[in-house]
This record gives C-alpha cells, sequence and structure tokens, in this order.
C-alpha cells in the first residue's frame, strides 16, 4: 500500500509530493491535466516500464534530462521508501531504503500493479507485440526473474542481428549469444505456455458468471515445437545462412503470436467491437485474479489502476470489476468528474490541474 507518492521532473510534474490515507484514491480534472501520469508513476515502480511506452527516456519532463520516482509503502508492520532515478546516459539507480539495489529482479517485487485502460482493447485487436506484452508483463509482475530472462533474451538478440549484417561475422561470438539465447528462451516460452493455460481458465470463469458459457480460448503459436535448450540452440545454428540472408533473427520469443477466439472466431477478425471490450476488461480482471492467488499473504501490495474506464459499463459487469478489484490492497482511479456510484462513497479524492495535485476535503 502506497502511503506517500514524490515525483521530480516526471512527465508534466516539475515537483510533487502527496500522500496517502486510503484503500481507494480517487484523481480528478480535465484531460490532459497530469491524471494518468500519477498512475503511469505507480505502475512504472511495480515493474519499472511504461504501461504507455516503450521508452523510458520518454518519462522525462519536456527539456528535462533525468526524472525520479520515489514512493513509501507499508508493508505489514513496517514501511519501505523505493527510489527510482532515471538520467543522463539511459543510466538507472534504484535504492530501498536509501540502499543500493543493482538487479530489477529484486526491486520489482515490492509493489505489484494491474493497469485497466481504454486502451486495453488494442490486447484484442491490435497487432501480436501488444499480446506478447500483456503475456510477459503478467508473468514478469509475478515472477521478477522472468523479465531477467526477457532482459538477457533481448540483449543477446540485438547483439546476433548485429553480427547477421556484418560481411565477416565472428562466429565464436555469434556462438556465445546463441548459448544464452536458447537458455533464456527456453524459460521464456515454458511461462509463456503455463500462464496461458492459467488465462484461459480464469477468463471463462468470468464468463461463465455472465453467460454460463466457456466460449474463450487463447492459441499460443510458437515455432519451436520441441521445447529443449539443446533442440533450441541447434535451432539457431541450422538457421544461421537463412538469418544471414535476412539480416535479423527469424523466429524465437520475439515472433510468437497469441491468438484469442471467442467462440471459436479468431477475435482480431470477426469479434465486434462490444465482444474485443469484454474480453480485453475480463484478461486485466483474470491477470489481477491471478495475482491475487500468487500473492494472497502480501494482498496489501496488490494495487489497482484504473484509468477512466467504469463509465462505459453496464451495471452487471460494473458490479463484478468493483468485486474483483476490491481483492487489492489499493485502487487508484482518474474521472474527469467525481464519481457517482456507491462504490466511491468512502475515498480520498484529488483534483489535478496541470500537474498541480490539490486534495478535494469531504
Amino acid at each position: 500500500m502506497i502511503r506517500r507518492l514524490v515525483l521530480s521532473n516526471f512527465r508534466n510534474y516539475k515537483k510533487a509530493e502527496i500522500s496517502f490515507n486510503s484503500q481507494n484514491i480517487v484523481f480528478t480534472g480535465r484531460n490532459g491535466q497530469g491524471k494518468t501520469n500519477l498512475l503511469e508513476a505507480v505502475f512504472f515502480l511495480s515493474v519499472l516500464r511504461s504501461f504507455r511506452s516503450s521508452k523510458t527516456s520518454d518519462l522525462k519532463k519536456l527539456g528535462k534530462n533525468s526524472f525520479y520516482i520515489g514512493a513509501e509503502i507499508q508493508k505489514n508492520k513496517w514501511t519501505e521508501f523505493l527510489e527510482v532515478k532515471y538520467g543522463e546516459g539511459k543510466r538507472r539507480k534504484l535504492n530501498i531504503d536509501n540502499s543500493p539495489v543493482l538487479k530489477a529482479s529484486e526491486f520489482i517485487n515490492q509493489i505489484r500493479a494491474v493497469i485497466f485502460s481504454p486502451e486495453d482493447i488494442n490486447i484484442v485487436t491490435s497487432n501480436s507485440g501488444l499480446r506478447r506484452r500483456f503475456i510477459d508483463m503478467l508473468i514478469s509482475v509475478i515472477d521478477p526473474f522472468y523479465l531477467n530472462a526477457l532482459r538477457d533474451y533481448s540483449v543477446a538478440l540485438k547483439n546476433r542481428n548485429a553480427l547477421l549484417r556484418e560481411i565477416n561475422a565472428d562466429l565464436q561470438s555469434m556462438n556465445a549469444y546463441e548459448t544464452i539465447m536458447a537458455e533464456n528462451c527456453f524459460k521464456i516460452i515454458t511461462e509463456r505456455q503455463k500462464y496461458t493455460d492459467i488465462l484461459i481458465k480464469e477468463v471463462n470463469k468470468l464468463l461463465s458468471d455472465l453467460s454460463n458459457e466457456n466460449v474463450f480460448n487463447i492459441r499460443y503459436r510458437v515455432e519451436i515445437k520441441n521445447i529443449s535448450k539443446d533442440f533450441i540452440k541447434n535451432k539457431f545454428e541450422t538457421e544461421r545462412a537463412r538469418d544471414f540472408k535476412r539480416g535479423f533473427t527469424g523466429f524465437g520469443p520475439q515472433t510468437d503470436e497469441f491468438e484469442l477466439y471467442f467462440g471459436n472466431k479468431l477475435m482480431r477478425s470477426f469479434a465486434s467491437t462490444g465482444q474485443c471490450r469484454l474480453i480485453s476488461l475480463c484478461l486485466k480482471m483474470a491477470k489481477l485474479n491471478i495475482l491475487c492467488e500468487k500473492n494472497s499473504s502480501d494482498l496489501e501490495n496488490v494495487l489497482v489502476l484504473v484509468d477512466d474506464v467504469t463509465g462505459e459499463l453496464d451495471k452487471v459487469m460494473r458490479d463484478m470489476f468493483f468485486k474483483i478489484i476490491s481483492r487489492a490492497g489499493q485502487a487508484f482511479f482518474t474521472f474527469t468528474e467525481k464519481p457517482d456510484f456507491d462504490f466511491f462513497e468512502n475515498c480520498e479524492y484529488y483534483n489535478i490541474s496541470d500537474g498541480v495535485i490539490n486534495k478535494i476535503e469531504a
């Protein structure tokens, strides 16, 4: 549970400090004032990634070379202070209670956040990269070492691709990169398969409560069928000639696809907008349920971030949504105006105007 949030040169915030004393926090204000930026800061502390941009440098205030996020979190009977400092040269410093943290995997498991936003529909309707990102971020929040595997694979992949574009490539270096890729590829594929099956079951549970039907499915399309490190390593070697011709690595986790089906129909081709919105919301609620189950003894630091999505829900879906997010230790909401649902009667309210935060007294 976050007790205090401190920002410096983050998005449109030059300096900001805000204290929280409630389980449910509501930020109100016109569009473009910085409400979502606050959710983004909390989310970044969770997995050291933004839910809006793949470039961390985008989070800096315009004209600035660095940004800072700090948060005091309540953990049972004690508190910890988390800090992220991102500076020039893309250098990142992590601290917990003023002590440096060298490994991201030792930092990102302090709080676990799930974001609900209007853009979630793109998980269903847009390119495969967004579905891979959704699955990867789900697993990363639960298993910080999975994020290490993604990072190590990506670095080795980038270096292998660079060698593929050289006239006289160093094959010894390429072999070393392929060894790293094979080891991490094995973990990535195995975990993706595991959590794909879990997601299918969780989404269908939610749909059953709405329509008594199990109609959702995910088909994880992966080129590597024989899941073993030796097989994967050998495939990288046998694919070298073809990869040299095209100048990049043609297979691996970066090409995997997650095909979403609703009523046995491929959603991105045949589903209605309403069905796509339903499934995208169910995917996020399923993620929260999975996270709560995995952290049942530490729900206090499971956080929900809701970016103005409840207004478009009907009463049945809205009631289900509020019931599920109530499992989390703390929830942050954004609205253009103060909501009138019963759920928000005892919330803490703040108004945001051009990066200035003011508490609204009851």
